[in-house]
């Protein structure tokens, strides 16, 4: 769960990443899904509209035009320099394991519609961590809400345009406290800490489904695989991760001899 707070990225990002499409992509362009109880209760359904989102980035409720929550103040200076106020959403990815994007993408579009299922399950069970401050009367606690104003944007490769099945998963930072009856920003103090459940969870929900569809699963550390994928296939297909790992290596043996010198 990776927290947005500049405005200028988050507009940027949706018009650049999440609404951008990938290589399986029909005409190259990804059309998001509104999702969450928070979502329901703004009359939020079906496909996502680049106004909406945006109204929501800048804090306020699409069908009013007024700030959803009460943080009025976008910004703040600390130190001489302008900083952001408020927390604009978090991005939490979901992503299937190597082998089912490859089969997935290459050969059995089902597994595309399971992926899309496991991860609404997923994130259904994760809205039910979501909470809110309260501070009235003297009080320092959090409450739960139960509702998060979501939505997803499902892509079908990597930056380096291996097949990569993933859902990005926005949260909005508003979510309705029905005792007070106002909307507030989303704690997520608990969400943070419910993140490998809701992993697991995802997991759960696809190789389940994967196995109703008579597919083998070959258990590893933490994961799984689709039985007779060739781990050279898989490999061959991760040359993101493989990055990824050369530059974790690097910076390890850089931080190593920096240290000892």
């Amino acid at each position: 769960m990776v927290p947005v707070t500049s405005l200028a990225n988050a507009r940027k990002y949706f018009r650049e990443n999440l609404q951008v499409g990938d290589y399986y992509a029909e005409n190259h362009s990804i059309e998001g899904e509104w999702f969450g109880k928070g979502a329901e209760k703004l009359g939020l359904k079906g496909a996502v509209n680049e106004k909406t989102f945006l109204s929501l980035v800048e804090g306020n409720d699409p069908n009013t035009g007024q700030f959803l929550t009460q943080r009025k103040n976008r910004n703040r200076m600390a130190n001489g320099e302008k900083k952001s106020n408020r927390r604009i959403y978090h991005d939490l990815v979901l992503s299937p394991p190597k082998s089912v994007s490859i089969v997935a993408l290459n050969k059995d579009s089902r597994i595309v519609d399971l992926h899309n299922e496991s991860v609404k399950k997923a994130m259904t069970e994760l809205e039910k961590w979501a909470r809110t401050r309260v501070r009235k009367n003297g009080r320092n606690t959090d409450r739960i809400t139960g509702n998060v104003v979501g939505a997803m944007f499902r892509h079908d490769t990597s930056r380096e345009l291996d097949p990569h099945l993933h859902t990005h998963c926005i949260l909005f930072n508003a979510t309705y406290d029905p005792v007070e009856e106002r909307w507030k920003a989303l704690e997520t103090k608990e969400m943070f800490q419910a993140k490998k459940f809701t992993e697991n969870y995802y997991y759960h929900e696809l190789s389940k489904g994967l196995k109703r569809m008579f597919y083998g699963i070959e258990n590893n550390a933490g994961s799984f695989e689709i039985s007779g994928v060739p781990k050279e296939l898989i490999t061959t297909f991760s040359k993101r991760h493989q990055q990824i790992d050369e530059e974790t290596q690097r910076r390890i043996e850089t931080e190593r001899l920096a240290s000892v010198s």
